[in-house]
């Protein structure tokens, strides 16, 4: 019999645990999806009530099998949700989806496939006589000759001022998607939001639903808003003038021309930029770990204003609330944050070598998730971190694993045993954090897990 353990019912483990329980062999398999949330399938990015969180991908695009993209554009219409392909759905309908799938193949799957769901939270791994034993913070230890670690989105690290006292104040938010945090904002309250991108985004259209009245700022180093999607555009790609490059400059100094070259040709960059999607993984994998940083340190912002759009509804409502001026984009490094109840937040901060300063009723963490896995607050990560079962990669952008994800020891050995998909993969593959190339992973992983 075949054993695997999933650890994570988010889209990650969701999407694995789909493409496993189409196993068609004569051996028999057993899988253990653990997930301490209520609802699998749902995770952070989709579990949101709100119809104005938005997804990034247009509908047609955002199908949960690599083989069959649109297929959640024909669930919707099956459903009598009629969308056009190139909607932005409401991301709840996307974790119905998920949910829905997995119900569905649990039900037509083969009478010797199991699934197992725990609702539990996996707190550490260790080897047992040539097997997995993932221990449960119920007492229970499940066995499996494999275990795929499917992390997906962690809370923000606290913005890094010397004095972080103001942590502690109940009106400084570190997760921008608990449901108590807009119960305790009032209408009248002014906002400081973390980040610029698109968690800010979903904030920002949250509190314009609820007819939000203060006054609302937006910081981060560039002040830069995400991108708007223009869909409609095509770009041939340009691979083979980039293929094996091993020089940032020089791959940036590509795009660039294709960029100025589809705007003078009928096309758009945003299409320059999603030519490179299917390969930009291969792109990240031929630089060497010099340039990487070197990407990261000047120009991952950048990527991330141009690569991670917004939805044009989402576009519509950021534009309207600057335009009345009660949403105010700043830019700048924050250098003091100070807390005094019943007064609120000081915020100081810096921004062309001058001090700035803004008052707020409320702090709202929007800068992303953490991707340092040594700095996490979760009892899993960093007992398999002190028992060198996993570690970091050389970027402190995910877990050290190789690009098919099978994850690596300490002392730099691939286990055996242990795997990986998704956010942990970001350090390794770069571009592995959104639905199309983790369904890719999905299916690759299962096929894999199963032939070993």
């Amino acid at each position: 019999m075949k054993r695997i353990t999933i650890i994570g019912g988010g889209a990650s483990g969701t999407l694995l645990a789909l493409n496993l329980l189409r196993y068609d062999g004569d051996e028999r398999l057993e899988i253990n999806l653990v997930e301490k949330r209520t609802h699998v399938g749902r995770g952070v990015a989709f579990s949101t009530d709100q119809d104005s969180h938005l997804l990034n991908v247009p509908a047609a695009k955002m199908g949960a099998y690599a083989d069959d993209v649109e297929h959640f554009h024909r669930w919707l219409n099956e459903c009598g949700l009629e969308k056009d392909p190139t909607s932005f759905v409401p991301r709840r309908i996307f974790g119905e989806y998920l949910r829905e799938q997995l119900e569905e193949a649990n039900k037509s799957k083969a009478d010797n496939v199991e699934l197992n769901i725990f609702d539990d939270e996996a707190i550490d791994i260790e080897r047992h006589d040539g097997k997995v034993a993932v221990h449960l913070m119920s007492g229970d230890v499940l066995y499996s000759e494999k275990a795929a670690l499917a992390f997906g989105n962690f809370l923000p690290p606290h913005p890094t001022v010397p004095d972080q006292a103001f942590v502690h104040s109940p009106r400084y938010f570190q997760d921008p998607w608990t449901p108590a945090m807009f119960d305790s904002i009032k209408a009248e309250d002014d906002v400081l939001i973390g980040g610029t991108g698109l968690s800010m985004v979903d904030v920002m259209l949250h509190l314009h639903q609820l007819r939000h009245q203060g006054l609302i700022n937006a910081i981060s180093t560039r002040g830069q808003l995400p991108a708007v999607h223009k869909l409609g555009f095509t770009y041939s790609s340009f691979y083979d003038e980039i293929k094996g490059s091993t020089r940032v400059t020089d791959i940036l100094k590509t795009v660039r021309a294709h960029a100025k070259n589809a705007d003078s040709n009928g096309s758009d960059w945003r299409a320059v930029i999603d030519s490179l999607r299917p390969v930009t993984q291969q792109i990240w994998l031929d630089l060497p770990l010099a340039e990487k940083k070197y990407f990261m340190q000047h120009l991952s912002r950048y990527w991330n204003v141009a690569r991670h759009r917004m939805a044009p509804e989402a576009a519509l409502v950021i534009d309207e609330l600057r335009g009345t001026g009660q949403l105010q984009i700043l830019k700048g490094r924050l250098k003091k944050i100070t807390w005094e109840s019943g007064i609120g937040f000081d915020v100081r901060y810096s921004t062309v070598g001058l001090d700035q300063y803004v008052h707020a009723d409320v702090i709202i963490n929007c800068i992303g998730s953490e991707s340092r896995f040594d700095q996490l607050d979760s009892p899993l990560v960093k007992n398999m971190l002190n028992s060198g079962m996993i570690a970091c990669d050389e970027l402190r952008f995910g877990l050290d694993a190789t690009p098919d994800g099978q994850l690596k020891t300490a002392d730099g050995k691939a286990s055996d045993m242990l795997y990986t998909l998704g956010t942990a993969l970001k350090g390794v593959l770069w571009e592995s954090t959104a639905i199309p190339e983790i369904r890719v992973q999905a299916r690759d992983l299962a096929q894999k897990l199963i032939s070993e």
